[in-house]
């Protein structure tokens, strides 16, 4: 029988050819939504923060709203590979770019000590950034740029694997669901850490993308699966 996985997030076509070559039936919806936000953009900042293409996303919006160019003077930090392309494809220059916010945060308390920054924040952000810098005194300040909504919904059949790509991804699932034994595949240890709370079977993709996650269940879940 072939195994049918959940994706709480709408894959595109590579993606879902991937998981069909190696013979996965997938499921998928999309279990938060986000909402780019107007917002205004304090002044006097060299250095931006962004966690997640989200904020960079909005921010763009913001700019092009505004009719502004994006400032090349800018210094950009930011957590995540595809953060950093998303922002060098737009001419932003990025100055370093971490697995998760805490590592940014550690970095930039050794490095960066008499710098100011603003952060670009969603509504569920972690306090990692903020409560590393209010400890170590860094002068920062925040801006709310985009929303998530959780979007719970009861599923009536059960699953091979389900994959998550964010803690509010996992909170949205388990709010009319539980995951059981089921194996979980997570996109980073941010995720993998909301997975553990309901979960004793939790796999983390080697890179926190969603071509990682993928490649992690194809690799792992046939073995899984045999046991």
């Amino acid at each position: 029988m072939t195994p049918v996985v959940l994706s709480t997030k709408l894959l595109n076509k590579d993606q879902k050819s991937c998981l069909q070559e190696a013979e996965f039936y997938l499921e998928e919806y999309n279990a938060i939504t986000i909402d780019l936000l107007d917002f205004t953009l304090p002044q006097g900042f060299d250095h931006y923060i962004f966690t997640s293409k989200n904020g960079v996303k909005s921010y763009l919006q913001h700019l092009k709203v505004n009719a502004l160019p994006p400032d090349p003077e800018k210094q950009c930090f930011c957590v995540g590979q595809k953060t950093k392309s998303f922002l060098e494809e737009h001419g932003l220059k990025v100055m370093k770019m971490a697995e998760n916010a805490l590592e940014l945060a550690n970095f930039i308390t050794k490095h960066h000590q008499n710098e100011e920054f603003l952060i670009f924040t969603g509504n569920r952000n972690r306090p990692d950034l903020p409560n590393t810098f209010t400890r170590e005194t860094i002068h920062f300040e925040e801006v709310e740029v985009y929303h998530t909504s959780l979007v719970p919904r009861q599923l009536e059949k059960g699953f091979a694997a389900i994959l998550f790509y964010s803690p509010s991804g996992v909170e949205s699932f388990t709010r009319k669901n539980n995951i059981g034994n089921t194996p979980v595949f997570c996109i980073g240890e941010t995720t993998a850490k909301e997975a553990r709370k309901h979960s004793e079977h939790v796999v983390v993709a080697e890179y926190p993308t969603v071509d990682s996650t993928i490649q992690a269940l194809i690799y792992t879940l046939p073995t899984l699966l045999k046991q």
